[in-house]
């Protein structure tokens, strides 16, 4: 099963993003949306694994220590990996880099790249560089506001129905909750 580790975000804060986002979906009809019931935020992608056991328990034993915390977005861009993809990022927290470092030393994955949350938001292909800065533009003057807490992550399953995932979530693992000082 092909396997990946996500911050789901609550059901409320799906639908205020979505309703952020008509517009830009309006003026790009031609993108490829991703429908708001797919919206997270993935901290570690595994790909096809067999079991799903072994990783469970470690998932389990990483975020053992771990606070929950808050995430509150900050804009949004555009990277080229193929095609364009559009995503919403995130200020920088402490709790949730502190996490996917637990993750990666737990696991033993060595991954060169730090932890940014963001959630991916649409893509398409890569359009004219004179399009592409456009968009660019338009999508640093988009003011997307969400904030929401992290107390679970979950191990998720992505099934592939059509050209669309489904995901399934596998198991949820909790957070500490926050200390109140």
């Amino acid at each position: 099963m092909r396997l990946f580790l996500a911050i789901n975000l609550p059901a409320s804060v799906k639908r205020s993003l979505s309703q952020q986002l008509e517009k830009l979906n309006e003026d790009y009809p031609h993108f490829s949306w991703v429908p708001q019931e797919n919206f997270h935020i993935t901290i570690h992608f595994f790909g096809e694994i067999g079991q799903a056991d072994v990783i469970k328990k470690r998932i389990e034993e990483a975020v053992y220590n771990v606070s929950s915390f808050n995430l509150y977005s900050t804009g949004c861009d555009l990277f080229i990996n193929q095609k364009i993809v559009l995503y919403v990022y995130f200020r920088r927290e402490k709790k949730a880099e502190e996490l996917a470092s637990n993750i990666n030393k737990i696991l033993q994955i060595k991954d060169k790249k730090k932890f940014i949350p963001h959630i991916t938001i649409g893509r398409y292909k890569v359009p004219s560089k004179q399009q592409y800065l456009n968009l660019r533009k338009k999508l640093r003057q988009l003011r997307l506001e969400i904030d929401f807490p992290v107390t679970k992550i979950y191990l998720v399953q992505s099934i592939m129905t059509g050209k669309k995932p489904t995901y399934k979530k596998i198991a949820a693992f909790s957070l500490l909750k926050k200390r109140q000082s």
